[in-house]
């Protein structure tokens, strides 16, 4: 049942042109071990042929002398992940590889964010995601594979009440069923409820000997969920559990 991120990667690759990759964030505190398996997975994706990175947290500014000069712009702290070591790392190896750098985020100074959010203005953001992605794929060939870095639940793939997350819009909008897979289910204090936390541990304690072999984090197809996966998998493909689940 256990596969390593490589693994699910690969078959990701095998199933869709397009694979979905979250990152666990609350505010400016991240996973880092979400970010850090992000930066993992790159050398499996570029051997099975994939050059194109777009990620949620980039602006086209950042991107154009990113893409250019191959080095990281310099950013102020109050950029946010923009200057965090962790995802400077991630997309410093990407563009080593001689990646491409694709944003695909709303604009925020022509939408500006309202607080407290709407649903209205949540599903909005969701479809320009969705639409940006949708139109980075129509100016590439046709056959070009795409990794997408997203944070939390942005790549779920179905309708959640009245959310219409990105993952949803993307199918819906290109035809295209996207590979996700899901990184966040045992972050702790991760927009979940007493109980939900406290099954999440007990679930880790469950198989944490196959962690542990596992250097800590390894997951399952959809498909090979155990019995006592406490998350529902209605809305990804894969899950990546992990015994390194703080926020900071």
């Amino acid at each position: 049942m256990w596969r390593t991120p490589e693994e699910l990667l690969e078959i990701g690759l095998r199933r869709s042109r397009v694979v979905m990759i979250n990152e666990a964030h609350d505010g400016l505190k991240r996973c880092i071990r979400t970010r850090q398996i992000g930066q993992r997975i790159l050398l499996t994706a570029h051997k099975a042929g994939v050059r194109h990175l777009a990620m949620e947290a980039l602006s086209p500014f950042f991107v154009d002398e990113a893409n250019r000069t191959r080095q990281l712009p310099e950013v102020k702290i109050g950029m946010g992940y923009l200057h965090q070591p962790d995802m400077r790392a991630f997309m410093q190896a990407a563009l080593d590889l001689g990646w491409t750098l694709i944003p695909y985020e709303i604009n925020f100074q022509e939408y500006p964010l309202n607080y407290p959010l709407s649903m209205e203005y949540t599903n909005f953001r969701e479809e320009k995601q969705a639409k940006n992605l949708v139109q980075a794929l129509q100016d590439l060939p046709s056959d070009t594979q795409l990794l997408v870095w997203c944070g939390n639940g942005h790549p779920t793939k179905v309708a959640v009440k009245d959310w219409l997350p990105m993952g949803y819009q993307f199918k819906q909008l290109s035809g295209i069923d996207p590979f996700v897979i899901d990184q966040t289910s045992t972050v702790k204090s991760f927009q979940c409820s007493p109980e939900q936390q406290q099954q999440s541990e007990q679930f880790l304690k469950q198989f944490a000997s196959e962690l542990v072999r596992k250097s800590g984090t390894a997951g399952f197809l959809r498909e090979e969920a155990p019995a006592s996966f406490f998350q529902s998998t209605e809305g990804a493909d894969a899950f990546l559990v992990s015994l390194l689940n703080d926020l900071e």
